[in-house]
């Protein structure tokens, strides 16, 4: 009844149509795309730069995740390229969705950007990554460490930048990816780009997902229509027009369309007579649109400007199904919608004066929200359901070189916040040229994050999940320092190694914890010793997180090896007052990644392994004689591991991927000794993947060249 892949499918055959015209209307060719070629450097960065900048000039440790690496791990959604990334632990809610941890930091504080312009729609803490398509994106672009200056609130722990693809080299341009997998899913997505004129690109896509769901293990006969991890179906479209002003000047529209729905489906209740069920559809849409001036202004100065108007709407639906003649009818009081809107507005100029001399990066950064929904109850509200937020921005950072070797970045973010006093937000970025192979950078950086509308007054209550707003929560300021030290040498044989090291000290960290009521207030049950199923949102006194990175690849001939160490410690506020509760809890995260190119054959092959430790947290209770007591809840660690194997027909313009990913059929993992501090309701185990799971990707590639 709800089912939406008829309609999916129609978007793909637009985009399809689309080709079929833009090959019509193809007249002549044309030249390169220069600008193409500029932005298709191999490492070229934008995420927080004056312009377009190599990486090793930028001031800011910028990682960067390509194109080719996507479609070599198989990934179709940031979720599942984010889960091999050091550093980066992705956790999953299965009504939900993912959600991420850097640096220790949960992912409230990271802000998710698609060319800068920031994701909406935070159902829970986080942006579910998995609705996060990678069809149009030319790479990823993540910075660890505060960026508030940049980009403001939710920036205080780091930014992912997905950059979408906005030029091609030839006049036409036409590819078509299609993935199957073994746990029942299917992926279809169709490309096109052409140019009518010298001067105008359209680009464009369309696709769509299926997911089957699954069970780690086979289910009682009464719970044979439900799922661990619900049946899922995506469908999405993408499209550009480019506006080629001059030498290096455009002018962008971009538009892009989401949808999803998850099914939830309920046991069969009162299987000898009249059996029923209970099913609820979560229904997901997101629709953006975004205007981009980018280019020089004069000779040595440069625009980039964008606006954008970003809508969020999330339903659940409930239906009683009757099992006997497979009639459904609706539940009118468990019908809820929820919505997002947000405007962002971003001009920026920035200077490219010769080296040496002081440069500078002015801006503005308007950004408003809009919060509407039964959830939403804003007492101050100029009307019913309805919550907004405004932060009104302005930030300069002027950089100088002081010596021939040494560059320094001073930069401040001064703000009115329409609910939070938001003080002003200082960094200091260094960077230091020990010779061509040698680099540290160095930097301090304050953060400022404001309560979100859903943290102020968000009412989400199900069978799963009880979770509230708190409207006396204060704003959350951050100090961050960090150290870069990266080796680079290039030649027959490439070798790179980066050492880093960060200290995150966070003020009035917001986070869920469970809660008892007293005199109508809510209060955090481990105060009193006692553990709820009941959550809202509170501030943390003092959050900090501190530790080391270690990275290093090596490149012969054909042979490339990565790998990386990373030691995370989390601050332990019972440390505080309890003696034998240490400071920090450490936890260590490995990753490697050994690929092999036999280039005659154009065959190559890459394993991916990723190590997860277990996960320590302390919280205090009572014995039977009400006595407190300090116990630990541990999430056991695991691995992931890939292998895939990717061959080439150049000819043909076709690649064919295939592989397994999971290596070690990993489903759930034990949680011993839970005592609060998550969404749900009980549960000796936490869902991390589907198993074991074999995989085949086709694509094909045709371009027109001049």
């Amino acid at each position: 009844m709800l089912h939406r892949t008829l309609l999916f499918r129609l978007l793909l055959v637009l985009s399809l149509f689309s080709c079929l015209t833009a090959k019509k209307s193809y007249a002549q060719p044309n030249a390169l795309d220069s600008i193409g070629l500029y932005y298709n450097l191999e490492d070229v960065v934008v995420t927080a730069q004056y312009a377009p900048t190599d990486s090793r000039q930028s001031l800011y440790k910028i990682r960067s995740i390509k194109r080719d690496v996507m479609e070599t791990r198989g990934t179709n959604t940031l979720e599942q390229l984010l889960n091999q990334e050091l550093n980066i632990r992705i956790s999953q809610d299965l009504i939900l969705g993912s959600s991420l941890n850097l640096q220790g930091v949960s992912g409230q504080n990271v802000k998710i950007m698609i060319d800068g312009v920031p994701v909406i729609g935070r159902v829970g803490d986080d942006i579910d990554l998995s609705q996060i398509s990678l069809s149009n994106i030319e790479r990823v672009e993540i910075i660890e460490g505060p960026v508030s200056v940049n980009y403001g609130t939710n920036a205080l722990g780091g930014v992912i930048n997905l950059i979408t693809k906005k030029s091609q080299l030839h006049p036409l341009d036409l590819r078509f990816t299609s993935q199957i997998e073994s746990i029942g899913s299917r992926f279809l997505n169709g490309q096109y780009g052409f140019k009518p004129s010298a001067k105008i690109l359209l680009r464009g896509d369309a696709g769509y997902q299926e997911f089957d769901g699954f069970n780690p293990v086979a289910p009682e006969p009464s719970l044979e229509r439900t799922f661990q991890w619900n049946p899922k179906t995506q469908g999405f479209f993408n499209q550009l027009v480019r506006f080629d002003l001059g030498q290096d000047r455009q002018l962008r529209w971009n538009t892009s369309f989401f949808m999803e729905e998850i099914e939830n489906l309920g046991p069969v209740r009162r299987p000898q007579f009249k059996p029923y069920a209970f099913d609820e559809y979560y229904l997901t849409r997101r629709f953006d649109q975004t205007l981009t001036y980018e280019g020089s202004f004069k000779k040595d100065l440069y625009w980039h400007i964008t606006g954008a108007w970003n809508t969020f709407r999330r339903e659940k639906q409930s239906l009683r199904l009757d099992l006997d003649s497979a009639a459904q009818t609706e539940i009118p009081a468990e019908q809820d919608t929820t919505r997002y809107q947000a405007f962002v507005f971003r001009p920026v100029l920035a200077s490219r004066f010769s080296e040496g001399k002081l440069n500078f990066q002015a801006g503005l950064d308007i950004n408003h929200e809009i919060a509407m929904g039964k959830r939403f109850n804003d007492p101050g509200a100029d009307a019913s359901f309805r919550s907004q937020i405004g932060d009104y921005a302005g930030f300069l950072t002027l950089t100088f070189q002081p010596i021939a070797a040494l560059d320094v970045q001073l930069g401040a973010r001064a703000a009115y916040n329409t609910r939070f006093d938001a003080p002003v937000v200082p960094s200091l970025h260094l960077k230091y040229d020990f010779s061509p192979n040698w680099q540290l950078r160095a930097s301090y950086a304050s953060g400022f994050r404001s309560p979100s509308v859903k943290e102020l007054f968000f009412y989400f209550v199900d069978a799963s999940h009880f979770i509230v707003g708190n409207p006396d929560l204060g704003a959350e300021t951050s100090q961050n320092i960090q150290g870069v030290l990266d080796f680079r040498q290039e030649g027959k044989q490439q070798f790179q190694f980066t050492l880093t090291g960060f200290f995150n000290d966070i003020q009035n960290k917001i986070q869920l914890f469970d809660f008892v009521e007293q005199d109508g207030v809510m209060i955090p049950a481990a105060s009193l010793g006692q553990a709820t199923t009941r959550f809202a949102y509170f501030n943390q006194e003092r959050y900090k997180t501190l530790g080391v990175n270690i990275r290093a690849g090596w490149k012969w001939k054909n042979l490339s090896l990565d790998g990386g160490i990373a030691p995370t410690g989390s601050y332990n506020p019972l440390s505080a007052t309890v003696a034998e509760v240490a400071d920090y809890t450490f936890t260590t995260e490995m990753s490697g990644q050994l690929g092999y190119r036999i280039p005659g054959i154009q065959l190559e092959g890459q394993f991916f392994i990723r190590y997860n430790d277990r996960l320590v947290r302390f919280y205090q209770s009572t014995d039977t004689e009400g006595v407190p007591v300090t116990l630990q809840a541990i999430q056991d660690g695991f691995a992931l591991a890939d292998l895939v194997f990717t061959k080439k027909f150049p000819s043909l313009g076709l690649t064919l991927s295939s592989g397994v990913k999971n290596l070690f059929d990993v489903t759930n993992i034990n949680t011993n000794g839970a005592g609060g501090g998550g969404a749900h309701s009980g549960g000796s185990s936490s869902p991390i993947a589907t198993g074991i799971n074999y995989f085949a990707r086709l694509s094909w590639n045709l371009e027109k060249k001049p």
